[in-house]
């Protein structure tokens, strides 16, 4: 008998099994901007199915969030397993979320495609609204590569318990959108006699294309504090009679116009720098012997991206011997202002050095609507005759002076007898003569290459570092696992191959810098493409890191290529 009861058992499982089916719902198909929907992909009739993998979509970020089995036994016995994603969109519009594949015991399935729709709801920015939120720009236009700053101001009356913000969900594509995490707090302000208390998020942007864009919508996920219930449970004044409920304030777009850097009036040595600058450039002591070191200091600072700031314009420096500069950049953390201090060890060669040339910086002033110098005139110097009277530097690479060369007293005189033969065979055309005399010759050429290789590396910056541009930016490249990171290694090699900083290469810099330098225009355009796309990734909101192996290997290619190409 017990034998019939699992024969038939294992029947009804295999019946069971054999009409699988696989269907994908979500909870609604159509919602507001900054909500999510709940994804289910059931599997009946099986419990041994793979986690399905969910294919990307553009605007739509989904998060896995569990599994659920469940196994009915009688006489129409059933088993399944549902898995479950949070999907949150980044931006309005239709979208389609496609077939999604599941492997059962082997067997793959497919789900059909499900529509969703993510539309912008009526926004809260009317003063009688007891929860509102704006944002507010220095100005409505902004110019291509210039990073302004935002405020993000939320407005709660007095009678609103605000606890905090869970979430900020937008669409900035294109204007490379950054938020600081903390939150600001200022004093309450009074509108038709109603108070309101005011919470600033501090924001800025720095747009990657020209045109009309648009900031927003927005929605702000707040959280409010909410009395629970009470029930006769004897326990709720000791868990607390307070529950944290979450709402959504909406912010409305807010268009804003990206103009392309004037053409008009460009100087000819403007290299990116966008902002207000101030030049101080300073040397001490001026008064030196020759030989004598003097300390040259660049320093930069003001509003904008000090990373597009360059190295400033300096005249020639052929009357000086000249050591690498250091360079130490401060910044906020939106990058809006900046402070950059350069030090470099000069030492004038000879009494005929009278200055230290013009220093010059050209920058766009965005306030202005203008290109830009600010200069510092040449530093007057006084040098004198170093110890000994010598008034030049004579050869070599020391900083000091060479001293005078005085010729020895000791004479060795020469023999007159070589003495007895030790051997019959002369020494000269011994194996031993030989390597004892050709050894040392190899190894001197080896050391004078190595050292003129040497030499080289720590004399010439740019040849340094066009030397280890690629195999410093491969091996970044191999530890990426961010948009941010991949960037990184190509304004690192970029700088390095180009002699110019890192940090302020952009996608206007590289197409304004390589065309004039040979490369052809499909490498300057794939370069140029790839700083795109990692500023859209990464500023773009809720976005995923799942695009950063293909864009990491496009980027390895492209420096592969650039290797092959004389800049």
């Amino acid at each position: 008998m017990r034998l019939w009861l699992v024969i038939g058992l294992l029947l009804a499982a295999t019946r069971a099994f054999a009409d699988v089916s696989v269907v994908a719902t979500v909870d609604r198909n159509r919602i507001g901007f900054g909500e999510s929907v709940t994804m289910t992909i059931a599997v009946q009739g099986a419990q041994n199915a793979e986690q399905p993998s969910v294919p990307s979509v553009d605007g739509l970020q989904a998060q896995y969030t569990g599994s659920k089995w469940n196994v009915v036994m009688g006489s129409s016995s059933s088993q399944s397993i549902s898995f479950t994603y949070v999907v949150t969109p980044s931006r309005t519009g239709e979208f389609t979320i496609p077939a999604i594949d599941v492997n059962v015991g082997g067997k793959s399935y497919r789900t059909e495609p499900i529509k969703l729709v993510v539309e912008t709801v009526a926004t809260q920015n009317d003063v009688n609204q007891a929860l509102f939120a704006h944002v507010r720009f220095p100005s409505k236009q902004v110019y291509l590569g210039q990073t302004m700053p935002l405020a993000i101001l939320v407005y709660s009356r007095n009678d609103v318990p605000l606890r905090g913000f869970s979430g900020f969900n937008y669409e900035a594509d294109g204007l490379g959108f950054k938020l600081l995490q903390n939150v600001k707090s200022t004093a309450p302000v009074v509108n038709n006699g109603v108070s309101y208390n005011v919470q600033v998020i501090d924001g800025a942007i720095s747009p990657t294309r020209t045109g009309t864009l648009n900031f927003g919508p927005c929605a702000l996920k707040v959280q409010l504090r909410v009395q629970k219930r009470r029930s006769d449970w004897p326990f709720d004044d000791l868990f607390g009679r307070e529950e944290v409920h979450e709402e959504i304030v909406n912010i409305a777009p807010v268009p804003i116009e990206v103009l392309p850097l004037p053409t008009e009036g460009r100087p000819a040595d403007f290299s990116g720098a966008i902002g207000e600058w101030k030049l101080e450039v300073t040397a001490k002591p001026t008064e030196v012997a020759v030989g004598d070191p003097i300390t040259f200091t660049i320093h930069i600072s003001g509003s904008g991206n000090i990373d597009t700031v360059p190295t400033p314009t300096l005249g020639s420096l052929d009357g000086f011997k000249t050591y690498e500069p250091s360079t130490k950049t401060t910044k906020d953390d939106l990058n809006t202002t900046g402070d950059r201090v350069i030090e470099q060890v000069l030492i004038a060669k000879s009494t005929d050095v009278k200055e230290i040339p013009e220093v010059r910086l050209t920058y766009f002033d965005p306030a202005a609507k203008a290109y830009r110098t600010a200069s510092q005139s040449p530093i007057k110097l006084v040098v004198k005759a170093g110890s000994g009277g010598q008034s030049t530097i004579v050869g070599g690479t020391g900083s000091r002076l060479r001293p005078e060369e005085k010729l020895g007293q000791d004479i060795v005189y020469l023999k007159g007898d070589p003495g007895p033969a030790a051997s019959t065979v002369p020494f000269c055309a011994t194996p031993t003569f030989w390597a004892l005399n050709v050894m040392p010759v190899l190894a001197l050429c080896g050391g004078i290459g190595w050292k003129r290789r040497t030499d080289r590396l720590r004399r010439d910056v740019a040849y340094a570092r066009r030397t280890r541009a690629a195999r410093n930016a491969h091996k970044l490249l191999a530890s990426a696992t961010s948009y941010d990171e991949v960037q990184r290694a190509l304004q690192n090699y970029l700088g390095d191959r180009l002699n110019i900083p890192a940090g302020g290469i952009t996608a206007l810099i590289v197409d304004e810098q390589l065309a004039p330098r040979g490369v052809n225009g499909e490498l300057a355009a794939q370069a140029k493409a790839c700083f795109e796309a990692c500023d859209t990734a990464r500023f773009a909101g809720g976005g995923t890191d799942a695009g950063v192996p293909e864009t990491r290997k496009t980027v390895e290619q492209l420096i592969d290529e650039l290797e092959k190409t004389h800049l």
